[in-house]
């Protein structure tokens, strides 16, 4: 499957930038389209990526071995579907929240042997590894460019990832659990513009830690509009999570396509 990457997303909302104003300029009304005259907004996707990424964790100083999620943990796709809303709080401002579950696990023969934290693993031993967990996001979106074809706008906002792991080597009943609750400030890049009864929107957000990590979320949509309150949504999702606590580390990447719902009130 072809992969998507940051510069894709950052080519398509630049797309959106150049043509929601410029569309908007050649007519004569200034209202926003009739599907964004709504208070509330509504979206439910569904999206099951298929996990890829690496994991390490040591213990009193000791480096863990860094193990690929896939070929090591036998880790697959899981559930993230998205609940998002918006909430207008004025023409161009909206109150943004999201929420996602985290769930994703393997069960496998290690095909090497490894150290993770304090539980050390044969090669063949039978091994049982989980991310659970739950992801929030809350913030403001800025339209500063606004027209009846569409807008574009700045969000600001915080990630907060509320996420416990556990490996466990089944055949020594040896396990390591972690929970990790980080809040993760975040900037972003949103647009749509429409097109009668289909819209294109992309919506791109993240922020860098330096070498303590970064995140970055880009979602590509088209939408089909069965009425001014009514949406079939498709599109393409990746997430990307890297973070660094010597002597831990973990990298992980989340990208399929996605599909749902949207209904503007």
């Amino acid at each position: 499957m072809r992969r998507y990457g940051l510069g894709s997303f950052l080519a398509l909302a630049a797309l959106l930038g150049w043509a929601a104003p410029a569309r908007a300029q050649y007519g004569r009304q200034s209202t926003l389209p009739a599907a964004e005259q709504f208070k509330l907004r509504v979206q439910y996707l569904w999206w099951t990526p298929q996990i890829q990424g690496d994991l390490q964790k040591g213990v009193g100083g000791i480096e863990g071995t860094l193990l690929d999620v896939q070929s090591d943990l036998g880790m697959g796709t899981g559930n993230t579907n998205q609940l998002s809303g918006a909430f207008r709080l004025g023409k161009s401002w909206k109150l943004r929240g999201s929420w996602s579950p985290i769930d994703f696990s393997g069960d496998t023969p290690a095909p090497r042997p490894f150290l993770y934290g304090t539980t050390l693993v044969q090669t063949g031993e039978q091994v049982a590894t989980s991310i659970k967990g739950n992801s929030y996001g809350a913030g403001l979106e800025w339209d500063f460019a606004q027209g009846q074809t569409g807008f574009l706008g700045l969000t600001f906002g915080v990630r907060y990832f509320d996420v416990t792991s556990t490996l466990l080597n089944a055949t020594t009943s040896s396990r390591v659990t972690e929970t990790r609750q980080m809040p993760i400030p975040v900037v972003g890049l949103t647009g749509r513009v429409y097109f009668r009864k289909i819209s294109l929107e992309a919506d791109v957000s993240g922020m860098t830690l330096g070498s303590r990590g970064h995140v970055w979320d880009m979602l590509g949509t088209v939408r089909f509009h069965l009425s001014d309150r009514f949406a079939a949504v498709g599109g393409y999702r990746k997430l990307i999570l890297q973070g660094s606590d010597n002597p831990d580390y973990f990298h992980l990447d989340l990208a399929t396509w996605t599909y749902g719902a949207e209904i503007s009130l």
